[in-house]
């Protein structure tokens, strides 16, 4: 390998795909940005009643005391990471239109037993929990998310939301949690497989900047225990203590999720737009904020989408009905081939 000039590399961010695989998500995508154009113009969808919901994973570092700074320094900065960090997930929940924005999330801590209420951990305001085996999302955790009024609710104004969330397969179908909708009057659409990178709101930006908040916030936290000496000294069954931080406990973790969310909120970009709303618009969760459905609003690459696959995008879905009128991609893409 090394006479072709060919070195051994590490996998990092997503695989390669094909190009014949790479064609079929994007066709799907262009498939359901089309059934939400068309169903925004039909009045089938109400940007003030659609949602969007994913899980955002956190990895709790608990650094050990080796200081990793420049001699001279009278400040730590930052301590030399202990491998094996604790998991906590984050369920993410944005609302579209005018006043959308993130809700307070729902945690899922990391328990065998599965435990809640959990000894000790008091109620946070913004932001509730659950347990599973892994930290992560579950179906049993999914059922018991729809019915935390804490974390979803139904519509102040009795409007039907659409929630619309990725196919992992830690989600019910929409068959499997029947009475929790019903209670929510709510419904559940799938984006595209594999596509949610491309056209998932929460999955674009809006995880980004509350994991910006949250590194943020843990980092000063670790700084007050280093410079507090609050190290896990305590000897183990081998006699030894782990010498990583304290963990500061699950209702910090809570209100730090709590903070974290409510910073995020009040961000704005340079149009005044709050990032869960404008997200939802980039993604066609959402009218343009001049209450239009268009093409333009979307993100580039959805644009690019569009305009390499018209006809899915013009293609009614077997779960729609009658067909729209041609899109403006067709039409310019029909008058530049006569």
């Amino acid at each position: 390998m090394e006479n072709n000039n060919i070195i051994l590399r590490a996998q990092t961010g997503k695989r390669q795909l094909s190009p014949e695989k790479t064609a079929e998500i994007e066709k799907s995508v262009a498939v359901h940005l089309g059934e939400l154009k068309r169903g925004f113009d039909s009045g089938k969808y109400d940007e003030n009643a659609i949602e969007n919901i994913d899980e955002a994973h956190f990895v709790i570092d608990f650094d050990n005391g080796k200081a990793l700074g420049f001699g001279g320094e009278t400040q730590v900065k930052y301590a030399d990471v202990v491998s094996g960090g604790e998991g906590i997930t984050m369920v993410v929940r944005i609302s579209g239109g005018p006043s959308g924005h993130i809700h307070p999330p729902m945690m899922i801590f990391a328990n065998p037993n599965r435990s809640h209420p959990v000894a000790g951990v008091a109620d946070v305001e913004g932001v509730c929990y659950r347990s599973g085996p892994k930290g992560w999302m579950d179906k049993r955790i999914f059922r018991e998310y729809l019915c935390e009024r804490k974390a979803q609710a139904p519509d102040r104004l009795g409007r039907k939301k659409t929630i619309f969330l990725d196919n992992c397969s830690g989600h019910l179908s929409e068959e499997e949690c029947k009475e929790e909708l019903e209670a929510l009057n709510a419904s559940l659409q799938y984006l595209p497989l594999n596509a949610t990178d491309l056209c998932q709101p929460a999955d674009s930006f809006v995880i980004a900047k509350i994991k910006d908040v949250w590194r943020g916030m843990w980092n000063e936290k670790k700084i007050e225990l280093i410079y507090n000496n609050e190290w896990q000294n305590k000897p183990r069954g081998n006699g030894t203590g782990s010498g990583k931080l304290k963990n500061p406990g699950k209702s910090f973790f809570l209100e730090m999720a709590a903070k974290a969310v409510r910073r995020a909120n009040a961000y704005r970009d340079r149009s005044n737009l709050n990032y869960a709303r404008k997200a939802m618009i980039r993604c066609g969760l959402s009218l343009d904020v001049d209450g239009v459905w268009r093409v333009e609003q979307l993100y580039p690459h959805l644009q690019e989408i569009i305009k390499k696959y018209p006809g899915e995008f013009d293609k009614p879905s077997q779960k729609e009905g009658t067909p729209s009128k041609p899109s403006a991609a067709v039409i310019s893409a029909s008058a530049s081939s006569e």
